[in-house]
């Protein structure tokens, strides 16, 4: 267990500075989100589901720069993570979420969930601004 809470508070530490603003700087986006990505590679089953329990617990910006890691694991705890926090009422990461599934293979996803998600997707992309539109219609696109 010794292990597991390592790993687990190695990614804590990383993206602690980061899970306290809205914008967390460029410094997160330059350096800190690859090693926190690099710290999530590494994970095992256990280390995710010390993650998965613990989700609830963090700042909705902690739960932003995570789902703002995942996409490019290669696994299933991924898709786990952004569907445990899709549903949270705030916009923001819920955009996050949506460009973060973009690059998912969801099609073992059930279809009633991809309806879910485009009928939430669809308003969102109608008052977007230009950036996250195009993100909401790339996801739309796709999953349509």
């Amino acid at each position: 267990m010794k292990e597991i809470l390592d790993m687990y508070n190695k990614f804590e530490v990383c993206i602690f500075d980061f899970s306290h603003e809205r914008e967390p700087g460029d410094y997160w986006y330059d350096c800190a989100i690859v090693e926190a990505t690099e710290i999530l590679k590494q994970f095992n089953d256990d280390d995710w589901e010390v993650l998965l329990k613990q989700l609830k617990l963090k700042s909705l910006f902690w739960q932003k720069r995570l789902v703002e890691c995942l996409g490019d694991l290669h696994n299933p705890y991924e898709l786990e993570v952004i569907l445990h926090l899709i549903n949270i009422e705030d916009e923001d990461l819920f955009v996050t979420c949506i460009d973060s599934l973009r690059f998912l293979n969801l099609s073992l996803l059930s279809k009633p969930k991809k309806e879910k998600f485009l009928s939430q997707v669809k308003p969102l992309s109608e008052k977007a601004s230009p950036p996250i539109k195009k993100i909401l219609e790339e996801f739309i696109k796709k999953y349509s």
